[in-house]
């Protein structure tokens, strides 16, 4: 289980629950099949899958989550024509025009009808807690899906005080500034070779570079006449590839092949793989996000 995107978090308050009560806590709300009446319906499974027991797997004190999510596939062309059909209908038979308010209890009629055939879309969020860094770390490629998983363990739990980092320098101005000059580059990090570019207030466009030489007079020509750096393809250490966001979330993380192998060591089973990965993936990130934020001259 290798994060892609990761949205992250900082516990204002440690987090003191044992991955046996926090899997108490968990069934409270575990996920469960949509009911025949309801659009969506959203709970917590087991990260394992079949393989697993419990809804939280731990490593090393590290504590991994999974909130599975179903949503009920109506097509709206299918609902809409079926309004639209029966509509039809009752201005034949009426000899009348159907109004606003009856077209709306017929597409409720019509939806009624239609939620227990439809067919039922499943996903899954992961999240892993490392209560020693003080992390929240959730694999989601927006914040509206992080925000959506930190709201159902929040009711949950009951309480939940996680926060956003706050940098003394916004990512935006970091990145231009990277770009600009490669001498202004944190140790351990290089830029790669993507980039977008965002026109300031007032102006407009935005220019996307990839597979080029961002440090380039072109690019850089870009950025002098006013354009800011809103994503930037970097590399961490050569172990982890990355786009930086203008938020501070990380999308397309590529560990390194070196990394990944050595995970692929720990066993043939299915359990001691996930584990392996799990346990190696929360060390580089544990490493990973304090040097990002440090970065940005923040004190972690």
């Amino acid at each position: 289980m290798w994060f892609k995107n990761i949205q992250f978090y900082k516990f204002e308050d440690a987090f003191r629950l044992s991955s046996q009560q926090l899997h108490e806590k968990l069934e409270g709300r575990k996920a469960r099949d949509c009911g025949q009446m309801e659009m969506a319906c959203q709970g917590w499974a087991k990260p394992l899958g079949h393989a697993g027991q419990m809804l939280v797997h731990e490593s090393d004190g590290a504590l991994m989550i999974c909130l599975r999510r179903e949503d009920k596939v109506l097509p709206a062309s299918l609902v809409r024509e079926q309004v639209e059909e029966q509509a039809f209908q009752i201005e034949q038979e009426a000899g009348r025009p159907v109004g606003r308010k009856e077209k709306r209890d017929i597409k409720d009629q019509v939806l009624q009808e239609l939620l227990p055939k439809a067919l039922v879309r499943a996903s899954h969020t992961y999240a892993c807690i490392l209560p020693k860094q003080g992390w929240l770390i959730v694999n989601a490629a927006s914040a509206n899906k992080a925000e959506e998983l930190i709201e159902v363990l929040r009711k949950t739990l009951g309480t939940l005080n996680v926060v956003l980092p706050a940098t003394k320098e916004s990512p935006e101005s970091a990145m231009t500034r990277w770009l600009m000059n490669d001498a202004t580059l944190p140790h351990g990090f290089d830029v790669e070779d993507e980039c977008e570019l965002h026109a300031g207030e007032g102006a407009e466009g935005i220019v996307r570079c990839k597979y080029i030489d961002v440090s380039s007079d072109e690019v850089r020509a870009h950025v002098a006449s006013g354009r800011r750096v809103k994503k930037l393809a970097m590399n961490w250490r050569e172990r982890l590839s990355f786009v930086l966001q203008d938020d501070l979330s990380v999308k397309r993380m590529r560990f390194d092949s070196a990394i990944v192998d050595e995970a692929g060591e720990a066993g043939d089973d299915e359990v001691s793989r996930f584990d392996a990965d799990f346990a190696i993936m929360v060390a580089e990130l544990a490493d990973f996000i304090p040097d990002l934020l440090a970065a940005l001259d923040t004190d972690v």
